[in-house]
C-alpha cells in the first residue's frame, strides 16, 4: 500500500478535526444502482487506509523526535508518548468512523438492489454472503440470478455498455 505525504495547513474542521482528507461524495438518491456502484458509492471506506497512514506517519514523527532528542531517554519523554497520543486518538477516531461508513454504505446498497430488483432483503443478503467478487460483479450476479437481460439493464439505466 502506498502511503502518501503528510497533509498539512488544511483547515481543522470543528467537528471531524481527525480527518485529514475529504470524504466521498455520494450521487443523489435518485441516480440508478449501477451508476452509483460505479461512482464508489458502495465501496469500502477510505477511513481504514487513513487510520493506517496515521500510524505510519506517527512512526516516522517518532523517529525524528529520537534523532533530534538531547537527553538520554527518547522514549519516556512526554513529548514522544504525546505523539503515539495523538495519533493513536486520530487512529481510533477514523476507525470507528469507517465502521459506521462501512454499516451505512452495506445498508443502502442492500435498499438499493433491494429497489432495483424487487425482492427481499434476507435474499439479497444471502447472495452477498456467498457471492465473491466485485460490488458490480454482485449487481449482475443477481440480475442473472433473477433472469433480468444485462443489456436491457443497462438500457434502463441509461448507461453505456461496459464489456
Amino acid at each position: 500500500m502506498k502511503i502518501p505525504k503528510k497533509p498539512s495547513g488544511r483547515r481543522a474542521l470543528p467537528f471531524y478535526w481527525w480527518r485529514r482528507f475529504p470524504t466521498h461524495k455520494c450521487l443523489p438518491t435518485k441516480s440508478p444502482t449501477l451508476s452509483k456502484i460505479r461512482h464508489g458509492d458502495f465501496e469500502y471506506p477510505e477511513f481504514f487506509h487513513q487510520a493506517e497512514w496515521e500510524l505510519h506517519w506517527m512512526k516516522d514523527e517518532q523517529e525524528e523526535f529520537i534523532k533530534n532528542y538531547k537527553g538520554r531517554q527518547p522514549h519516556h519523554d512526554r513529548d514522544y508518548i504525546d505523539i503515539e497520543l495523538r495519533a493513536r486518538k486520530r487512529y481510533n477516531k477514523l476507525f470507528e468512523d469507517g465502521r459506521k461508513e462501512e454499516m451505512v454504505r452495506m445498508e443502502k446498497l442492500v435498499a438499493s438492489l433491494r429497489k432495483t430488483f424487487k425482492i427481499d432483503k434476507e435474499e439479497i443478503e444471502v447472495i452477498m454472503e456467498e457471492f465473491d467478487g466485485s460490488t458490480e460483479e454482485l449487481y449482475f450476479h443477481i440480475a442473472k440470478e433473477l433472469g433480468y437481460n444485462i443489456d436491457t439493464l443497462n438500457k434502463l439505466n441509461n448507461i453505456k455498455v461496459k464489456r
